[in-house]
């Protein structure tokens, strides 16, 4: 089964102005430029060779002097998109055709000295078993490493007013009941158990619907100086007779440290 997922850089959020989107936070809608930008999140500047890739289209661009950049690419569905430039967090999201034919103004945020990165590119959770019908099927090209991703990583430095963030870029593919009462997949009447987030054996959280930056805050108490990650796809909670594990594709998996004040005021 397959799941859909959409992610960003920090503080993502989705502002729609007439004519151009503009994805990440405090990253302002500008009327006068309706192309595909990349820009800084904090100071708005544009950047310039910041890679774009799309892997599962095999696409690969870069933005020009002026931050610009364009996406001639055919989508059969929802995938991800990243953007990587050095000195910065890696970016994802996900996009479809509808997505990628609007002018893009995609913000990125520079890189923190305590952040790890996760993952690189997209990984593929589950057993190759899926329906057409199941999210995002249509555009999964990788095979499926199995059914959980286990990560080890040591404990950053961190202050008494800040916390630890797993933090999950992108997700595509989950069929869970919540996915399917959205639209997300096309499955008439089965569903999945949602995909599970574990530190040191500990379940920190549960993701049920496709999306973008995902945060789940590491509680201090299980923490150690060193720590395994796993993320643990869905079951077909349907089939009996066998495990039918659901197939997801994740991207961009972060350890970051952010203030607890942050997590406190949402």
């Amino acid at each position: 089964m397959k799941k859909v997922f959409i992610i960003s850089i920090a503080y993502f959020a989705f502002i729609f102005g007439v004519n151009a989107e503009v994805i990440s936070g405090k990253v302002n809608h500008d009327d006068l430029n309706l192309k595909n930008k990349i820009i800084d999140s904090k100071t708005k500047d544009a950047i310039s060779n910041a890679k774009i890739t799309i892997p599962e289209a095999h696409y690969t661009t870069f933005s020009d002097k002026n931050g610009l950049f364009q996406l001639n690419v055919d989508l059969n569905d929802e995938t991800v998109l990243f953007v990587q430039k050095d000195g910065y967090k890696d970016f994802s999201l996900t996009v479809d055709k509808d997505v990628i034919n609007k002018p893009l103004k995609l913000g990125i945020e520079k890189s923190n000295p305590y952040d790890m990165q996760i993952t690189q590119g997209v990984i593929h959770l589950g057993d190759n078993m899926f329906s057409t019908n199941s999210a995002n099927s249509g555009d999964f090209r990788l095979n499926a490493q199995g059914a959980f991703l286990a990560r080890e990583f040591k404990k950053p430095k961190v202050g008494p007013k800040q916390a630890v963030v797993i933090k999950i870029g992108t997700i595509i593919g989950l069929d869970t009941k919540k996915a399917k009462m959205l639209g997300q997949n096309k499955i008439a009447k089965v569903y999945s158990s949602p995909a599970e987030v574990f530190v040191n054996g500990n379940r920190i959280g549960i993701i049920e619907l496709n999306k973008d930056n995902m945060e789940f805050v590491v509680p201090s108490s299980i923490l150690k100086e060193n720590n395994e990650l796993v993320i643990k796809t869905g079951r077909n909670l349907f089939q009996l007779d066998y495990v039918d594990y659901d197939d997801i594709e994740l991207a961009n998996v972060r350890i970051e440290v952010k203030q607890k004040s942050y997590y406190a005021s949402r």
